[in-house]
C-alpha cells in the first residue's frame, strides 16, 4: 500500500469558489493564543523574538515611564491573531485550502493605541480577496489577503493588520526544485565570534528621548542581529506566538481524523504530523519547494519592529509597517535588520519619522524590504 504523504492536492475551480464564499465574511478571533496582557505572556513573546526591553518585562523600570506600566510591543499582536486551528473555525480566519502549502509573503500593519498591561485583546478578521498567480515556485498559486482589526476592553481600536500569504502545490513546487542547488552555511570560528560581537553592540536607546528634530535624512539606525536561525529558535517563536497546527497526541488524532488531509506524515515513522514542521525540518521543507526550514513570517517582521523601537527608545511609538519576505531566511542563516530615515512629516499633529526597512543575510542577500513610520516627540 502506498502512504499517503501529503503532497498531492492540487489547486482546483471549485477549491478556490468554496474559498470565495467567505471573501468579506467579518468574523470574531475566537480562542487566540493570547486575550490579555499580562506580565508572563509579555515576557514569554519578547524572550520568543529576542526583544528583552525592560520597557517590556522590568515593572520598575516601566513604572517610571510616561506609560506608568509595563507594555506590550506592537508585535505582541501576532500572539492575540490567531489560535490552534483545532480549537474551531474562527480561531484565525482563513486558514488556506486543504493540503495547499501556505507561505508568508507581505504583512502591514498600522498602529493607534498602546497596549498596557492586563489590557483586554479581541479582534475580528476576514478574508478580503483572492488573487491568481503563477508560481516561481511552480505551478497554480493563490494569493490570500486576510484583514484583521484589534480593540481592547475601552473599545479603542489599537491596530489594523493585513496579512499576505502565497498558496502552492506541494508536490509541483518540490518538483521544480527552485532552490535544490542551495547549500547550507557553515560558518568559520571568526565569523561567528564576529557575529556575536555585533550583538553585543546592540544599542537600547530605553528613557533618553530620540527627538524629531534631531533626525536626520538619510541616516542608518542602529541595527540589531537575528540568528543564526536554529531549530530551537523555530520552537522558541512557536511558543510565544502560537501556530496554527501546534497540538499534540489525542487533540492532534482527532483533528486529523476531522481533517485527513490536513496530515503530512513523517516521512521515517509514517506518525500523524502537520504542514507547519516545514519550520524545522529541511527533509519536508524541500518538498514543498523551499531551500530548507524556514522562519515564519511575522518572526522576521517582529525582529525589525525591534529594531526600530530600539532606535526610537521609550518615547517612540510605531506607527506603520509594510514589510515584504522577498527571500527565504533558513536554518543556519543570520539576518541584519536596518533601517535608513527616508523622509520627516507632521500628519494630524504627529511628528513622524519615514523609514526604509531590511534584512540581510551573511551572504550579503536581502530577504525583507519595506517601509515604516514612527512617531517621536518635538523639542
Amino acid at each position: 500500500m502506498t502512504t499517503n504523504l501529503g503532497i498531492e492536492a492540487k489547486i482546483t475551480d471549485e477549491m478556490l469558489a468554496k474559498a470565495r464564499v467567505r471573501l468579506g465574511q467579518e468574523t470574531p478571533i475566537s480562542n487566540p493564543w493570547n486575550t490579555e496582557v499580562t506580565r508572563d505572556n509579555i515576557r514569554q513573546w519578547v524572550e520568543a523574538i529576542g526583544d528583552v526591553n525592560p520597557l517590556w518585562i522590568d515593572p520598575a523600570y516601566a513604572a517610571k515611564t510616561r506609560y506608568g506600566t509595563l507594555l506590550a510591543p506592537p508585535s505582541f499582536l501576532y500572539t492575540c491573531n490567531q489560535g490552534p486551528i483545532h480549537r474551531g473555525a474562527t480561531a484565525g480566519g482563513f486558514r488556506g485550502f486543504p493540503g495547499i502549502h501556505r507561505f508568508w509573503a507581505k504583512e502591514e500593519w498600522e498602529w493607534f493605541v498602546p497596549m498596557k498591561l492586563s489590557d483586554q485583546i479581541r479582534g475580528t478578521t476576514k478574508v478580503k480577496e483572492f488573487i491568481e498567480h503563477r508560481s516561481t515556485l511552480g505551478g497554480r498559486s493563490i494569493e490570500d489577503v486576510t484583514e484583521q482589526a484589534f480593540y481592547n476592553q475601552r473599545n479603542e481600536l489599537i491596530a489594523l493588520h493585513r496579512m499576505f500569504f502565497v498558496n502552492v502545490e506541494r508536490k509541483t513546487a518540490g518538483e521544480k526544485g527552485k532552490h535544490k542547488e542551495h547549500k547550507a552555511y557553515r560558518y568559520t570560528e571568526k565569523e561567528l565570534a564576529q557575529i556575536e560581537a555585533d550583538i553585543d553592540r546592540e544599542v537600547v536607546r530605553g528613557a533618553k528621548p530620540l527627538h524629531w528634530n534631531d533626525v536626520q535624512i538619510g541616516e542608518e539606525i542602529p541595527h540589531v542581529v537575528k540568528g543564526p536561525f536554529t531549530t530551537t529558535e523555530a520552537v522558541a517563536f512557536v511558543a510565544g506566538w502560537g501556530g496554527p497546527f501546534i497540538m499534540a497526541s489525542e487533540v492532534t488524532h482527532r483533528y486529523i481524523r476531522a481533517h485527513p488531509k490536513a496530515n503530512v506524515p513523517d516521512r521515517e515513522t509514517n506518525a500523524p504530523d502537520f504542514p507547519e514542521r516545514a519550520h524545522w525540518d529541511n527533509s519536508f521543507a524541500r518538498e514543498v519547494g523551499a531551500p530548507g526550514a524556514y522562519d515564519f513570517g511575522g518572526q522576521r517582521v517582529a525582529w525589525v519592529m525591534h529594531a526600530l523601537h530600539n532606535w526610537g527608545g521609550d518615547d517612540a511609538s510605531i506607527r506603520s509597517i509594510s514589510a515584504k519576505l522577498v527571500k527565504f531566511n533558513v536554518l543556519g542563516d543570520t539576518q541584519w535588520c536596518k533601517a535608513k530615515v527616508t523622509g520627516k512629516t507632521v500628519e494630524k499633529g504627529q511628528h513622524l519619522v519615514a523609514l526604509e526597512v531590511w534584512c540581510q543575510n551573511q551572504r550579503n542577500e536581502i530577504t525583507l524590504t519595506g517601509e515604516a513610520k514612527v512617531q517621536l516627540p518635538e523639542k
